[in-house]
């Protein structure tokens, strides 16, 4: 069986106070996830696609949960990232119903979710078990979508590329320690598991 690929997805945001105008560019980001996720699948023949999500760690339990169990609707909600989650499976449950199953979140833990006791060591070993969970997906022939928008692929610091952290988690709630070890992390899956650059026009 062959392996999984990379690929690093560029999706940008629109920086909106309006919450109709957010939820509106949430949709659009949504949309462009699961067409691009589709054109993998049916023209380029990957397996099943995932992409890489920025999750507080009670989400990250309820996700795998959910999979585990079989299902696909993990009712991810919040803002930010977790807008276009949410509008992503609504359409998996209409629009795209055909890609349940083949369309995965695969969160990694930024933030704690009222857990005690909670320090950076935990923080970092609970990462490396979402790291090598992704890993595990990718060894599965599973495609993910290493999730890059203007805020982190401005070229800035090629040491952090990747849309992880940000709006909410951010130092000291989110350990430099841990973005560093989730940003080389994922730079290493590009190398192992290389697949071609997508770019969604803005």
């Amino acid at each position: 069986m062959s392996t999984g690929k990379f690929h690093d997805f560029y999706l940008a945001y629109v920086k909106y106070t309006d919450p109709k105008k957010v939820e509106k560019d949430a949709r659009r980001q949504a949309e462009a996830i699961l067409q691009t996720c589709s054109e993998l699948i049916n023209k380029d023949g990957s397996k099943s696609v995932g992409i890489i999500y920025s999750a507080n760690y009670g989400q990250t339990r309820m996700i795998e949960r959910v999979y585990f169990a079989g299902g696909y609707n993990t009712g991810t909600n919040g803002d930010a990232q977790a807008t276009v989650m949410c509008e992503m499976e609504a359409l998996l449950g209409s629009t795209y119903n055909s890609l349940q199953g083949k369309m995965h979140i695969l969160p990694i833990t930024t933030l704690n979710a009222n857990v005690q006791p909670w320090n950076e060591n935990i923080h970092l070993g609970i990462v490396r078990t979402d790291l090598d969970r992704i890993d595990n997906y990718l060894q599965d022939g599973w495609d993910v979508l290493g999730w890059q928008n203007q805020d982190n692929n401005s070229g800035k610091d090629p040491k952090n590329p990747y849309a992880i952290g940000g709006k909410n988690a951010k130092p000291p709630n989110f350990p430099k320690l841990v973005s560093d070890k989730i940003q080389s992390t994922l730079i290493d899956f590009a190398k192992k598991y290389p697949g071609k650059p997508i770019k969604v026009k803005e």
